[in-house]
């Protein structure tokens, strides 16, 4: 099991996080998983990866922070047996520095990147419900710590 689970890390680490709607609001960001759980069932195993995220955006709109912290949680499936996932979720967390939320979930794809929607916001990220990213893991520096990019799809 616990070369099921470095496997998992390794390979989809990006927890990717955020999400666009400005041609140039992307990023780059860095995830520590916390906290991880394998759960085996007779023909597969969940993987659960909760990670303390930060995100670093670029040219974000005034009164945007140009960083954020949020935590991460993914559920990354596989087959028995074999080493590439079935498919995997994530759901990323932020209350900024200002009090404002930011809820976003994402799909894993077949190419290896993350598909990230924003689903609810408040205050200034409210205008940005609805907008998406693509993510993708830049390095993997260990089994429990990644970097990444996002960039705006919408």
């Amino acid at each position: 099991m616990k070369n099921l689970v470095s496997a998992i890390i390794v390979g989809l680490l990006p927890s990717l996080a955020t999400a666009g709607g400005h041609s140039g609001f992307g990023g780059h960001g860095t995830q520590v998983v916390v906290d991880s759980h394998a759960m085996e069932g007779t023909s597969g195993a969940l993987v659960r990866n909760v990670g303390k995220d930060v995100w670093i955006w670029d040219n974000p709109p005034e009164g945007f922070p140009a960083a954020t912290a949020a935590e991460c949680t993914q559920y990354i499936a596989f087959a028995t047996g074999q080493q590439q996932p079935v498919g995997g979720t994530v759901t990323c967390r932020v209350v900024d520095a200002d009090g404002d939320v930011f809820l976003n979930n994402g799909t894993f794809q077949p190419n290896g990147t993350v598909s990230l929607t924003n689903v609810a916001a408040t205050g200034k990220w409210a205008a940005y419900v609805g907008a998406q990213w693509e993510g993708k893991t830049d390095i993997q520096v260990d089994s429990m710590t990644s970097t990444y990019s996002f960039k705006p799809v919408n």
